[in-house]
C-alpha cells in the first residue's frame, strides 16, 4: 500500500511477469499481468499474494533467481556452452536483463526464505547437511464459469539451496 500502484505495478514488470522470459523452448507464454490503469485496490491487493496475475513456472523461477543471485535478472537457458563435433567448446553468452532488488535487499529476503523452511510451513523442504529456503504456496484453481473451483488447489513450493550462496533456484507445482 505505501509504494503505490505505479511502483508496485513496476516491480511486477521489473521480475519478468507478463513478458516472456526468453528461455530458447517454443511455446512460451507470456503470463497476465493487467495493464497500470487497471490496477485499482482489489487488483494491488490480491496481486500482492499471486491472485489476479497469471506467471509460468519458468517466470517464478527466473524471479526467485533475483532473490538468489544479489538482484539481478536473468535469462534463463537449457544449456550453457555448445560443444562442436571437432570438440571445441563454446561457451554461451547470456546478458542480464537488469538490476530489479539491490543486493543487500535480496539477502535480506533470502534470509526470510531460509527461516520459511527452518521455522514455517517449508519444514518438509529441509535436507539435512544443506541449508534451504523458500516459500509454499497454495493457489485456487479459476473456473471456466468464472470463480474458483470448490475442491481443487494447487500446491508449490519455490525455492534455492544453499541459501548463503545460491546455485540453484527450484519449483516443485502439484
Amino acid at each position: 500500500e505505501k509504494i503505490g500502484k505505479e511502483k508496485e505495478y513496476e516491480y511486477f514488470k521489473k521480475f519478468g511477469f507478463g513478458e516472456k522470459s526468453g528461455i530458447d523452448l517454443i511455446g512460451e507464454q507470456r503470463g497476465r499481468v493487467a495493464d497500470l490503469k487497471d490496477w485499482n485496490d482489489l487488483l494491488r491487493a490480491t496481486a500482492a499474494f499471486g491472485q489476479g496475475i497469471s506467471a509460468n513456472l519458468i517466470q517464478l523461477a527466473c524471479a526467485y533467481s533475483v532473490i538468489a543471485n544479489g538482484g539481478t535478472l536473468v535469462t534463463p537457458h537449457l544449456a550453457e556452452k555448445t560443444i562442436s563435433f571437432d570438440g571445441e567448446a563454446k561457451n554461451l553468452d547470456y546478458p542480464s536483463r537488469g538490476q530489479v532488488i539491490k543486493p543487500e535487499v535480496a539477502s535480506q529476503v533470502r534470509e526470510m526464505l531460509g527461516n520459511v523452511v527452518l521455522f514455517g510451513h517449508g519444514k518438509r523442504a529441509a535436507v539435512e547437511g544443506v541449508k534451504v529456503g523458500g516459500k509454499t504456496g497454495t493457489a485456487q484453481v479459476a473456473s471456466p464459469g468464472g470463480g474458483y473451483e470448490a475442491d481443487k488447489t494447487i500446491g508449490s513450493f519455490a525455492g534455492m539451496f544453499p541459501i548463503d550462496e545460491p546455485q540453484f533456484v527450484m519449483i516443485v507445482r502439484l
